[in-house]
């Protein structure tokens, strides 16, 4: 159609949300304005992107894993235990939740490591004292 808006009013139109009656009814006669407003429309929704999930892809509240760690073990105060756990199971952050279930695992293996050191260090003490005993004796 030779009076087709600027491509810049069909623009500000998808923008602002809202069309003049002029502009509204050219678009509902001319099929090329229809298929850009259309277009553009598909556009400006691949555009969005929530608060949220800006909150989630940028890390913001995420707490460093030293935190995390402490979260772990239980060494922070009761409101920053909150918050964590708010981060975790309300935010459902899946980052901090990864981290946070990997330094568990590591406190684990590291305390079973610990145990089993710790036993051996005892067995070796009482092998030694029977030992001398049984020189002793």
């Amino acid at each position: 159609m030779s009076s087709c808006p600027p491509a810049r009013q069909l623009v500000e139109a998808v923008e602002s949300e809202t069309m003049s009656p002029e502009l509204d009814d050219h678009i509902e006669l001319c099929s090329a304005c229809r298929a850009m407003l259309s277009s553009l429309r598909e556009e400006s929704e691949g555009l969005t992107i929530s608060v949220g999930d800006l909150w989630v892809k940028e890390r913001i509240s995420c707490p460093h894993r030293d935190i995390l760690l402490s979260y772990v073990n239980e060494a922070l105060t009761p409101a920053e235990m909150d918050f964590i756990t708010f981060h975790l199971n309300v935010v459902e952050c899946p980052y901090c939740q990864a981290d946070t279930t990997e330094l568990a695992d590591l406190l684990s293996q590291e305390s079973a490591r610990n145990l089993e050191d710790s036993v051996d260090r005892s067995l070796r003490r009482s092998a030694a004292v029977l030992s001398e005993n049984r020189r002793s004796n």
